[in-house]
């Protein structure tokens, strides 16, 4: 239950976690939904960054494993015999794919995508113009599960010096707070 929105290279997500439990009850938090990592994929480093949705601890523990080398056999019976419900988007520089309980990468075409409980919301937004960021923001004023501070993340560009590829750190840029002012929260600017 989140919204992580694609456009343009770069990946947004809310920040919002909602836990029911027959022992607790309902408990709403802040957690980090985008993770930048250092992978080596068939022998060759590189730079991803994986956004979760769904079930947080189905999640992190994928994003943990990603890129590991460790067998995906036993990873994936954890999720599909768990009955894991989660997905993860992961922003290669060859593309966005997106990741189910079966470790199964499919790849997005389109422009822009979005996925999580605020998913319809942020595509709507992005068929109109909408950057990432933007889409997180309208989606947290209508989908009860995803709420501020955004966040978004890009790849580092590559950079060709000596005719070898060279990355530039970016900054994560967070959106501002959201105050009631209207009672259906405006986004400050």
């Amino acid at each position: 239950m989140t919204t992580i929105a694609f456009c343009a290279g770069i990946l947004a997500a809310d920040s919002r976690v909602t836990v029911d439990s027959e022992a607790g009850g309902t408990r709403i938090f802040i957690c980090q939904k985008l993770y930048r990592k250092t992978v080596k994929i068939d022998g060759q480093t590189e730079e991803v960054i994986l956004a979760t949705a769904g079930e947080s601890a189905p999640g992190e523990l994928f994003t943990e494993w990603f890129g590991t080398g460790k067998d995906v056999t036993e990873m994936r019976d954890t999720f599909v015999l768990g009955e894991a419900d989660f997905e993860v988007l992961v922003l290669k520089h060859d593309g966005l794919f997106e990741v189910d309980k079966y470790c199964h990468l499919s790849r997005i075409l389109n422009k822009f995508y979005a996925v999580g409980s605020g998913a319809k919301a942020a595509m709507g937004a992005m068929h109109m113009g909408a950057s990432a960021k933007k889409a997180v923001e309208i989606a947290c004023k209508i989908d009860p599960y995803s709420a501020p501070p955004i966040y978004t993340m890009s790849l580092t560009p590559a950079v060709k010096k000596n005719g070898k590829k060279k990355h530039v750190k970016l900054a994560v840029a967070i959106a501002p707070p959201q105050t009631a002012a209207n009672g259906f929260g405006k986004v400050a600017e």
